[in-house]
């Protein structure tokens, strides 16, 4: 009997020790790496910042002020950082730059990476440990915001969102003085709710306060891939516009949109930034994996406009006896990118579309009808574009036309480029402003070509920027040919800024006529094509504005019928062969200045 009650004893011990492992509160954030402690005077109740190294923080002691910014522009309201470490030389040049202003408190409005905890926007009330001391929470404004219902009090995200914890030994370290309020955004928070929060914001803290968005840009891609994203996102971040901001490809535009709401309320939109990425801080220019940064403070001032259109053409979606393939596959999959980062962020992503889309039983068999399901995978993909200017278009007839434009609507896609001329155009707007596509039908029974230039020219006098889109008539032949040239010199002529060319399955070089560029075939986005010339294409990323146009390239190999971007190095080695002509490429970049 002694001996039951023994062991009950005992299991009871074990029970209860168990619970209190268990039960103990999960606000304190471990790190096995780490030594510090409470000590016997010390609340259990605070985070660690993200390293307890000194180290870990790069040059920190011999960083000044950012190389962007002008100490005759006074104080600053809010900045944007990197809460990545790789970063840590720029993340100090960007705090350092407080030093003088010296504000007492600062609040750090970052990503949710993990999303989890109870409400969409969350704040911590617990202190920070870092290797320079403790970071204490600005308790009365933090319940000024609690008591807005905006945000809710729940510490357990903290204890592992690095936007909040990588910054906090910066600001002890520059500003010792300061406290903080944290606080992070859910991806997906409506921005209805953002909106209130940066109201808030603007009414319960002090003039002195200062906003930062934790935020870092484009992930898992190649160096000019996120250089090209970055450039819109960038523009839309300094103009303020805030639809392009919510679409930015940034992992946190929430966080982005709180801070510039707020710094309009306080009349502080005059933006410096630098922006740069881990590629060109650690000289791995093929690195296929890179993180960009944008390093922005904003004083009194207003908007500087600088706005900007991005554009991201692809050539022929082409699938001859084996349509049936996309009931099968997700030909996107690979170009869309690790998490589809490569098409997002961008205002326009166009592809051709050689054939119809439909599900009427009157088209089975046509060579080149898809089925209801392509559409579907053409918007998952991220593509918001399709020319349908195409000899195969009348494949199915003008059933099946009034299918592929009704698919395609219904999946958030718009269309243009069919027949008549009046119904082969779009009229677009971005960032304020206005650009047109037109699509051409150039093969044999495409009627007059006049009827385009004339139609270009009237186009031009209420768009700032038109992109003409042209069906070559000579599909099966890769060379380039006389009268393409004399085309597309006259599309140019009528008004085009850029000249994009289908119809031929492999890519055919570019021109640059009267300080317009003319790329007379991008090849296949999607092909089922066997002979060597079709397993290839190439992706043309531009950026319109008023400084000029600029030019990223993206060669891409096909195969399965799903194309997936070269590596950077092999990447390179194409671009310095089809850009060996232009004078100022630069690996797979290029610009065209005004004249």
């Amino acid at each position: 009997m002694k001996k039951n009650l023994l062991v009950l004893l005992v299991l009871v011990m074990v029970f209860f020790a168990a619970g209190m492992l268990l039960c103990r509160p999960t606000t304190i954030k471990e790190n096995k790496n780490e030594s510090l402690k409470p000590n016997e005077n010390q609340s259990a109740d605070f985070h660690l910042a993200y390293s307890m190294k000194k180290e870990s923080y790069g040059d920190i002691e011999k960083n000044s002020a950012s190389d962007f910014d002008d100490p005759s522009e006074g104080k600053i309201y809010g900045g944007i950082v990197s809460h990545h470490l790789l970063a840590a030389d720029e993340i100090a040049r960007f705090f350092s730059a407080f030093k003088a202003q010296n504000p007492k408190t600062i609040v750090i409005i970052g990503p949710n990476h993990f999303n989890i905890g109870k409400g969409d926007i969350l704040i911590s009330k617990y202190p920070y440990q870092t290797p320079w001391g403790t970071v204490y929470p600005e308790e009365k404004y933090i319940d000024g915001l609690l008591d807005s219902k905006v945000l809710s009090n729940d510490e357990t995200p903290f204890a592992q969102e690095h936007s909040i914890s990588a910054l906090v030994s910066f600001i002890k370290y520059y500003i010792p003085d300061a406290k903080i309020i944290p606080i992070i955004v859910k991806r997906n928070t409506k921005r209805e709710r953002v909106e209130v929060l940066a109201e808030n914001l603007n009414k319960i803290l002090p003039g002195d306060a200062v906003v930062i968005s934790s935020v870092d840009f484009s992930h898992h891609l190649d160096e000019t891939s996120a250089n090209f994203h970055d450039e819109k996102s960038v523009s839309n971040i300094e103009n303020f516009d805030y639809d392009g901001v919510l679409s930015s490809e940034i992992d946190s535009p929430p966080s982005i949109y709180a801070l510039l709401r707020f710094l309009e309320f306080r009349g502080a939109q005059k933006m410096a930034y630098k922006n740069t990425d881990s590629a060109e801080l650690t000289h791995r220019e093929y690195s296929d994996d890179v993180t960009s940064y944008l390093f922005a403070h904003f004083t009194k001032g207003g908007v500087q406009e600088n706005k900007k259109i991005s554009i991201l053409n692809f050539g022929n979606i082409l699938l001859e006896q084996n349509a049936g393939q996309f009931e099968k596959i997700n030909p996107f999959e690979k170009i869309k990118g690790r998490e589809g980062n490569f098409l997002r962020g961008v205002d326009f992503i166009l592809a051709d579309l050689a054939g119809t889309i439909t599900d009427s039983k009157d088209c089975a068999g046509k060579a080149r009808s898809f089925n209801s399901n392509i559409a579907s995978l053409i918007s998952k993909s991220g593509i918001n574009m399709i020319n349908l200017a195409d000899d195969h278009m009348n494949d199915c007839g003008e059933e099946g036309i009034v299918d592929t434009k009704n698919y395609l609507s219904k999946n958030r896609i718009d269309s243009f480029g069919t027949s008549p001329v009046e119904n082969s155009y779009t009229e677009k707007e971005a960032d304020g402003s206005k650009i047109a596509f037109v699509g051409i039908n150039a093969t044999n029974h495409s009627g007059n070509l006049k009827q385009y230039y004339d139609l270009i020219k009237k186009l031009r006098e209420t768009n700032d920027y038109l992109v003409a889109n042209i069906r070559w008539d000579n599909e099966s032949d890769n060379n380039l040919s006389s009268a393409q040239k004399d085309i597309a010199h006259s599309l140019i002529d009528s008004g085009a800024d850029l000249v994009i060319g289908y119809g031929p399955y492999a890519i055919q070089p570019l021109e640059i006529y009267k300080n317009k560029v003319i790329f007379y075939s991008l090849g296949d986005l999607v092909s089922d094509q066997t002979n060597k010339n079709a397993n290839n294409g190439l992706g043309v990323g531009t950026v319109f504005s008023k400084d000029g146009t600029r030019f990223y390239l993206f060669p891409y190999d096909i195969n399965a019928y799903q194309p997936a971007l070269l590596p950077p190095e092999k990447a390179t080695i194409f671009c310095n062969q089809y850009l060996n002509d232009v004078k100022n490429a630069n690996r797979c970049y290029f610009e065209v200045r005004p004249e």
